[in-house]
């Protein structure tokens, strides 16, 4: 009888040595299967990210750019489609069949026609050389072969089949979670390629993802995670290295005089006036504060708290560890706050604490517990006849005191707005201005809207490091309210 290492071993060898013989760059996915995919994708991804952003002329302005790096890729006769995402999280990604996705907020952090297209040749460049595919074939094999070490573990090493699965698609999932790195950077290397041939200067893709870097800072300085774009992509610098290294190797099949232009100009007229930020239909963040005027209610968390906005709900955290959590939910009609914490909201069999409250003028009830070594405070406020505001403060066991008085500074905050003051709610956003003889860094710093870190956003936005010298006439970004 053979070991089990062996028993294990063999059937394995078989099954890599089958998928190895496909090569890195087969696929078993054709090219009208990656269309089909993307169409069917695509609905779903503007809904994730609230919708296509609706602004004709930006629109416009992006098609075009996407036309030009169609004309210049490795792949000009595939039908391409972008959309504009309305989404302050700076992203771009691609699907299979041409699909291709930028959001506000990346339109905003880009400072040139260039360094948008430059990100635009990047993600199409996963489409042309057909990495979704590839990855798709990956998973297939990674599929056979949990299939066949499954029934290895299970027959011949003993282990429960289901703890088997859970192992193998743990380890598959951990491999297959986004493009290798190698793939990365050959997207990198024929975006500045496709750049290039497209009539803009090639070093426009480093310049991008040196500025990404910088607002990479600016973010996790302040708590609230890097852009999504740097999360599913290879360290900043290397890749800024590398850019550059090829931008400058880039031959142009037609040489011109002059040099390429980038679009600056144009680029900073087109996005003034974009919105920054949250989209007000789903709410502002402001500071320490979230208001939000369509549904006409407000609420503060306390300082040293990180608000996140969601479609669907508001999240807050602390670096203590404590964590809030805001939605509205429903409720049987006129329901008591006190009755809704009982009986709806609190865990069954947990022993909890209420008390009848008013906040800002409107019934409310405070249930306090403790379960899985957390405290909890549970805060509800009535909304309407059928709707409750609902705050969980949810806190390690020996920070009680810590998560009582975070809750007394959150029902402070709580605001019901009326029409006027809801109707003077402004979301924020860009605004390009010209530097003057008498600007400096700290007096447009004040210009911005932002609460806190207003100078580290205005460099951010602008690709600009200190020591800054303001050159009279130059274009620049701010965000304004």
């Amino acid at each position: 009888m053979l070991p089990v290492y062996k028993r294990i071993f063999l059937p394995l060898a078989f099954a890599a040595g089958l998928l190895g013989g496909c090569g890195p760059n087969a696929t078993l996915m054709s090219e009208a299967d990656e269309a089909r995919i993307g169409a069917e994708e695509h609905t779903k991804i503007v809904k994730a990210y609230g919708g296509a952003y609706g602004d004709e002329r930006v629109n416009d302005y992006v098609e075009q750019i996407m036309e030009k790096i169609a004309r210049a890729s490795d792949r000009p006769d595939l039908r391409y489609q972008i959309t504009v995402l309305n989404s302050p999280v700076v992203n771009a990604f691609a699907l299979p069949g041409g699909y291709t996705y930028v959001t506000r907020g990346l339109l905003a952090l880009a400072n040139s026609e260039a360094e948008l297209a430059g990100v635009i040749g990047h993600e199409i460049a996963h489409v042309t050389a057909r990495h979704g595919a590839r990855r798709h074939t990956t998973a297939v094999g990674a599929s056979i072969l949990a299939n066949v070490l499954g029934a290895v573990l299970t027959s011949s090493a003993g282990l429960d089949p289901n703890v088997a699965g859970e192992l193998i698609n743990f380890g598959g999932s951990a491999v297959l979670a986004g493009y290798s790195r190698s793939q990365e950077y050959e997207a990198d290397d024929i975006g500045v390629r496709v750049l290039g041939r497209a009539g803009y200067p090639p070093l426009a893709q480093a310049e991008f993802l040196a500025a990404l870097d910088g607002y990479s800072r600016y973010m996790s300085a302040g708590r609230a995670g890097t852009p999504a774009w740097l999360s599913t992509h290879p360290s900043t610098d290397e890749r800024v290295a590398r850019a550059r290294k090829q931008a400058a190797a880039f031959v142009p099949d037609t040489p011109t005089s002059g040099g390429a232009a980038d679009g600056r100009a144009r680029h900073l007229q087109i996005i003034d006036g974009l919105p920054f930020g949250d989209d007000i239909k789903q709410g502002l963040i402001r500071g320490q504060r979230f208001v939000h005027p369509d549904l006409r209610f407000a609420f503060s968390v306390p300082k040293k708290f990180t608000l996140k906005n969601a479609p669907d709900r508001v999240t807050a955290s602390h670096k203590n560890g404590m964590e809030m959590l805001f939605d509205l939910a429903g409720r049987k009609e006129a329901q008591r706050p006190v009755d809704y914490i009982r009986d709806d909201w609190a865990p069954r069999g947990s022993r909890v604490e209420v008390t009848p409250l008013t906040v800002d003028g409107r019934p409310a009830a405070l249930g306090k517990l403790r379960q899985g070594g957390k405290y909890i405070e549970l805060l509800v406020v009535e909304y309407s006849l059928t709707q409750v505001m609902r705050f969980a403060l949810i806190s390690p066991g020996n920070l009680s005191g810590n998560a009582q008085s975070a809750m007394q500074t959150i029902r402070r905050g709580v605001q019901l707005l009326s029409a006027a003051e809801a109707a003077r709610i402004k979301p924020d956003t860009i605004r390009v201005i010209t530097v003057q003889p008498d600007d400096t860094l700290e007096s447009l710093s004040r210009r911005m809207a932002t609460d806190e870190r207003r100078q580290d956003l205005l460099l951010a936005l602008n690709n600009l490091q200190k020591p800054v010298t303001l050159t009279p006439g130059t274009r620049l970004k701010l965000v304004v309210n």
